[in-house]
This record gives C-alpha cells, sequence and structure tokens, in this order.
C-alpha cells in the first residue's frame, strides 16, 4: 500500500477546540512538537478513549493515549478502512461534568461527503471545515474516502481555541458512521480546564 503524509488533522470541536497532527499509512507515528500560546486558562487532554469496537467495517488495531511531559497529550490510532467511502455521516457532541456528563452548548451533525461536495452555507460547520483545510488538505477532499488505512497522531492545537472557556471537566464525543448507520469510529475525549485568573467567564466565546 503507498504511503501517504497528511500534515494536521483537525478533530472537530467547533469553536472549543481542534486538534492536529500527521497521519501516515501503516506505521506509528512518534510526535515532537511545541506550540505556546498566552491564554487565560489551561487547558488539559487527560485520555483518549476510542470506542464501540469492534466495529463491523473497519477495525482499530491500536489505540493509545500518549502523555508527554510538558507537552500535549497525543492520540495515536490506527483505522483500517477496507472499502471505499462515498457516504460518511459525522455527530460531534461536547458534555459538561456537572455530577454526571451533560450535553454542553456543541451538538451537530452532518454528512460529510455531501457538505464537502457542494459546501453549503453552515457557519459551524463551515468553521471546521476551514480547520481542516488548513491542518488536513489531503482529508478535505470530496469522497470517496476509505480503501486505505489511517495510522493517526491528534494533539491539542491550541491557537484554536477561543480566548476563554468555562473551568471544569469535559468529554468529547466525535463519531462516524457509513450510509447504513453502522459505525465507522468513534473517539471519546477527556479535558480538563482551569482558569488562570479568580473568575470564570464564558463572554469571550
Amino acid at each position: 500500500m503507498k504511503d501517504r503524509h497528511i500534515v494536521g488533522l483537525g478533530i472537530m470541536l467547533a469553536t472549543i477546540l481542534s486538534y492536529s497532527g500527521q497521519c501516515v499509512a501503516n506505521a506509528e507515528v512518534s510526535v515532537t512538537r511545541n506550540t505556546t500560546s498566552i491564554k487565560p486558562y489551561s487547558l488539559k487532554i487527560t485520555k483518549y478513549l476510542c470506542v464501540g469496537m469492534p466495529y463491523k467495517r473497519t477495525s482499530v488495531p491500536y489505540c493509545k493515549t500518549v502523555l508527554r511531559r510538558n507537552h500535549p497529550a497525543v492520540l495515536n490510532v490506527s483505522v483500517v478502512a477496507p472499502e471505499t467511502l462515498n457516504w460518511i455521516w459525522v455527530k460531534v457532541k461536547l458534555f459538561y461534568k456537572f455530577s454526571s456528563y451533560q450535553p454542553f452548548l456543541i451538538d451537530m451533525e452532518q454528512e460529510g461527503c455531501e457538505y464537502v461536495k457542494n459546501r453549503p452555507i453552515i457557519p459551524l460547520t463551515d468553521y471546521v471545515y476551514e480547520i481542516m483545510q488548513k491542518t488536513a488538505p489531503e482529508l478535505a477532499h470530496p469522497c470517496p474516502h476509505g480503501n486505505t488505512t489511517y495510522n493517526i497522531v491528534w494533539w491539542l492545537e491550541e491557537r484554536y481555541t477561543p480566548k476563554s472557556i468555562p473551568a471544569g471537566d469535559y468529554r468529547l464525543d466525535i463519531q462516524f458512521f457509513a450510509h447504513d448507520k453502522v459505525t465507522l469510529f468513534a473517539v471519546e475525549t477527556y479535558f480538563t480546564v482551569r482558569r488562570a485568573g479568580v473568575i470564570a467567564s464564558m463572554l469571550e466565546w
């Protein structure tokens, strides 16, 4: 199988955060990268969790959280997609932890292939897609997708986070479905936001 190199892979998380990384076919990837940002909060990813396995239409040989001292945590995952995909439904949902995780602000669903082909005006989706164009141009193209193995590294790209985020614990769910509603891949991202100041504010979102 021919190797493909993808610089930056944006995870869709609306105006909260985005990820970038490198995708290389058929090999686990080591990552070194520094990002700097002055924000009134700190954000730390504590865990990535691939859920719902085993999948019927794809397979995941490995799914790892790589914790790095003084660097963002990394998701290192391999997804084998043997069939050609011309229809991919994407769901993105954010949860905030009160006594338990509850839906919070972002609940987005979109058929990705049709959107990329025709580009209807959908502000939230447009924002996410523009990030993907910058961070993962080889993925932000019209279908077909699949018929390959994706070995992907994701990590937090802080320059895409907003000026202010409420302090607390979060979970971000991202799911991909085939045309028959069968899950292709699903991941949960757990992260914590701590404010640098005394008063947490949502006014700068």
